[in-house]
């Protein structure tokens, strides 16, 4: 398996873990494309790959998941996946990632990170970057500890 077809397969396990989190918590998976006019059904939905802007250098911009409860989070929330198992690039998109949550995503953001192919460094940078908008950097454990209490 070449390189970039291996990170894409490990990265959609991370992908998996949460959606199977989000469908295991209640929420249903809604097209992106209904989302918005589905949230008055005010029931807990979900999207993928939803387009939420234009990035610092505008152009659009997806998040892997957005969550809508009308109790919880009726605002949303935005959750991005970050998966790095060997050492690579990822530890550089990092700022340009704080960058466009801090100042081109609509609301509440959190990032679940792991694999371990990252730098030490750059993880602690990144939880170092909490505030405004983004409101948690998580690895799969702390998510799936959040994820068993009443928050999600």
């Amino acid at each position: 398996m070449k390189q970039g077809t291996y990170a894409n397969y490990t990265g959609d396990k991370l992908q998996k873990f949460i959606f199977n989190n989000l469908v295991e918590k209640g929420y249903t998976l809604i097209d992106r494309k209904k989302f918005d006019s589905s949230k008055y059904l005010e029931q807990p939905i979900f999207a993928t790959e939803y387009t939420v802007g234009k990035s610092i250098y505008e152009t659009k911009i997806d998040c892997d998941f957005i969550i809508f409860h009308p109790k919880k989070f009726p605002n949303c929330l935005i959750i991005e996946s970050k998966w790095q198992e060997s050492t690579g690039s990822v530890d550089e998109k990092f700022p340009y990632l704080v960058y466009n949550i801090k100042k081109c995503y609509p609301c509440a953001t959190i990032v679940v990170l792991d694999g371990g192919g990252y730098k030490k460094e750059a993880e602690q940078w990144l939880r170092k970057q909490v505030g405004g908008k983004l409101v948690k950097v998580l690895n799969m454990r702390e998510f799936q500890k959040w994820s068993n209490s009443e928050e999600l």
